[in-house]
């Protein structure tokens, strides 16, 4: 899957299952970071809360961001998330 060529991006993801009691957001963001190299950073949480985490992966180079991008949005599809927001 070819997400865009430019190298910055923000995909939106959200999770809702009531009888499970779970409403889960999810959130990949991608671009470059401030000595030449490139990050990629997941954040997740519980809709209608305040409580997040968050994690920052860096890349040497945009091909690499991508491909875990990439990886990501195949792993968060499987596993049951819906795309709210692509913004390139």
């Amino acid at each position: 899957m070819v997400l865009h060529s430019k190298p910055v991006g923000l995909r939106h993801f959200t999770r809702v299952r009531p009888g499970k009691n779970e409403r889960r957001w999810y959130v990949i963001m991608w671009g470059p970071m401030l000595f030449g190299t490139w990050g990629v950073t997941l954040s997740w949480g519980r809709l209608e809360s305040n409580w997040h985490r968050h994690r920052v992966l860096e890349f040497p180079t945009p091909e690499e961001a991508i491909t875990e991008v990439e990886a990501q949005v195949e792993r968060r599809l499987k596993r049951g998330y819906e795309p709210v927001l692509e913004r390139l």
